[in-house]
């Protein structure tokens, strides 16, 4: 029986489950077993992993999505522990060492993550997840709603304590790992965290790994929504167990595949899928926090802007009466919540689903254009030079402005919505 079942689920991306597996391959912890879960790919996605290792089980399925292929693999794991690995992201060598190692040693946690990397393939930093996350979007969010829910202990300088209730240095059963790397002075961060997940993700699948008694505890993952299901799952997880986190960036999550290509099948978070992504982030707060907002100004305050994200990401996709539907919900003489009534004339005076689309995408172009001149992030003269480009220059500006598109719908860049965590 492996000690770790690792559970893999995957649809058309043969272009970048390979990066993933070798990242497995290259464990210094080896007791383990690979289980990946073709949801209906048509791309050869499975065929990749023929005759790689023994110890990888490859089991196929209707395309039923993202929860029911990790329902299967959680249906044929035979581990101690479990471990979520996506098929377009990587592990560093130490992962499995190290998380193991601080189950083994506290037999009382039932799960624990490590810190991640994003990598969006632009050539800029890795962000690093998830103290940018805590220190900066929702802390930066709270405080612009008046919130001092995130606000750090007399004394304290460090935001994971925003979050966690305690800091202590990891000990002897992570030494070897940690030797590895170089990190001699790494830590651990603990706490009960279900009252700050109201703010978003705070911990990733990807970097996670439970216990056999958690995995029970909390279930399977919820089919009826193809997307953020793992945000579901945490709820779930920190409704029954404290959460433990170890300071050390272990997992990497990619924007891009290879090469810096672009995915052949895109994200659920940040794809054509974004809006039903957000969609599902809104029902899981209601499910979570929906009994008691009722009492509590913040907690409606915060739902109408999931509610306006949900809009920002509908509109911009074409789903008009989505959009529609959660602007009126949104808008408020708020900082912020006020875009929800020029959005909602938009949506209004454009009848035609596409075309209003089309119209907020220019407007969101537009203003990116107009901030990034005004910060001086563009000068008027690269602007103007790829506007009288040759045809070559102009194909480039063409793909530079379709990237702007996509900057301009981020929460971060549009300031529509407090946080962005790109999930799975």
């Amino acid at each position: 029986m492996p000690e770790v079942s690792i559970i893999l689920p995957t649809y058309n991306r043969v272009d970048v489950i390979g990066r993933a597996v070798a990242s497995i391959l290259r464990q210094s912890h080896q007791d383990w077993e690979l289980i990946v879960i073709d949801d209906g790919s048509t791309d050869g996605t499975i065929e990749r992993l023929d005759g790689l290792d023994g110890r990888i089980r490859c089991l196929r399925q209707a395309n039923q999505g993202v929860a029911a292929a990790r329902n299967a693999g959680l249906r044929a794991a035979r581990g101690r522990y479990f471990a979520f690995m996506d098929s377009d992201d990587e592990w560093r060598p130490q992962f499995l060492a190290l998380t193991t190692a601080f189950l083994r040693a506290h037999p009382d946690a039932q799960w624990v993550a490590t810190e991640s990397h994003e990598d969006l393939g632009d050539g800029a930093p890795p962000i690093h997840h998830s103290r940018h996350d805590i220190g900066h979007l929702y802390l930066g969010f709270a405080r612009a709603i008046g919130s001092r829910a995130l606000e750090l202990p007399a004394g304290e300088e460090d935001d994971y304590l925003r979050v966690y209730a305690r800091r202590t240095p990891i000990g002897a059963w992570g030494r070897p790992a940690l030797d590895a790397m170089g990190l001699p002075d790494a830590v651990v961060y603990s706490g009960h965290t279900l009252q700050h997940m109201r703010w978003g993700y705070l911990n990733w699948l990807p970097a996670t790994v439970c216990t056999r008694h958690a995995i029970e505890t909390a279930g399977v993952f919820s089919v009826a929504h193809r997307s953020a299901e793992d945000l579901r799952y945490f709820t779930v997880l920190a409704q029954h167990f404290q959460a433990h986190l170890i300071a050390v960036p272990l997992a990497i999550k990619y924007e891009r595949a290879s090469g810096n290509q672009t995915l052949a099948q895109s994200h659920l978070a940040t794809g054509a899928g974004a809006y039903r992504f957000e969609l599902n982030k809104l029902s899981c707060f209601d499910d979570t926090f929906g009994a008691v907002a009722g009492t509590d100004p913040e907690l409606r305050l915060l739902r109408r802007h999931y509610c306006l994200e949900v809009a920002h990401r509908a509109l911009a996709a074409g789903h008009r009466g989505v959009a529609i539907a959660h602007l009126h919900q949104a808008a408020a003489w708020r900082p912020m919540l006020w875009r929800a009534w020029p959005m909602l004339a938009l949506a209004r005076l454009v009848p035609d689903d596409q075309r209003a689309a089309s119209v907020y995408r220019l407007w969101m172009r537009s203003a990116d254009v107009l901030s990034r001149l005004l910060s001086g992030r563009l000068t008027l003269a690269v602007l103007l030079s790829k506007l009288k480009g040759t045809p070559q220059q102009t194909q480039q500006a063409h793909t530079a402005a379709l990237d702007t598109d996509q900057t301009a719908l981020s929460l971060t860049d549009s300031a529509l919505a407090p946080f962005e965590h790109r999930g799975a």
